[in-house]
């Protein structure tokens, strides 16, 4: 009884319109206090967001007598830390259509990487080539050899690249079917590695 004789009573001095506009200020005031603490305790995912990103990149390595050891060419790459904090060995870089060129120590013909996506990891020690895969290198003896799977990981500064998938391989000479393949693009030294398929044209 003692609230509605106080309601009353400032009803007395204050209009109703008035009430009612004080009346939805303090909820309005109350749901964005409310929202406001929800946003502060919802907690910030860096890994959605990329750190930075650079286009039309060109990055080229060379060995300790100043050779041209490797190239990578991409239309853009995209950086995430996954920690805000600073870099870690779970931060991974996207590359947008990689151009790969790694020079041979005994041909000037480089082999030419190419591939829809790829991924940079593990400290860009190992960047992970995805989808349309197409190995080439264009030989004396053999003509333009094709390399073509769905996946390979490669460690570019050893020149070395690996894959477990289907493999298929084609010459001047003819063709070889695999599953999984060793590469040392230094030594162009090739090793399939299990149920290897060959069909060989003397032409």
């Amino acid at each position: 009884m003692a609230f509605l004789q106080r309601i009353y009573k400032i009803h007395e001095y204050i209009p109703a319109p008035w009430l009612i506009a004080f009346a939805l200020v303090i909820c309005f005031f109350a749901f964005s206090l409310r929202q406001k603490a929800e946003l502060a305790n919802h907690e910030y995912d860096p890994s959605g967001f990329p750190q930075f990103y650079m286009q039309e990149v060109k990055t080229r390595e060379f060995d300790s007598q100043g050779r041209l050891h490797y190239q990578l060419s991409t239309p853009q790459i995209t950086h995430y830390q996954l920690n805000p904090d600073g870099p870690s060995d779970r931060d991974y870089t996207l590359i947008q259509h990689p151009d790969m060129a790694f020079y041979d120590a005994e041909s000037a013909a480089p082999w030419l990487v190419t591939a829809e996506t790829g991924r940079s990891e593990a400290n860009a020690q190992l960047i992970r080539l995805l989808d349309n895969v197409l190995i080439q290198q264009q030989t004396p003896t053999q003509g333009l050899i094709q390399i073509t799977t769905s996946e390979l990981r490669v460690r570019a500064s050893e020149q070395f690249a690996e894959t477990d998938k289907a493999v298929k391989m084609r010459s001047a000479k003819g063709q070889i079917d695999a599953i999984g393949m060793d590469a040392d693009l230094a030594q162009s030294r090739l090793q399939l590695k299990s149920q290897v398929k060959a069909v060989y044209d003397p032409r």
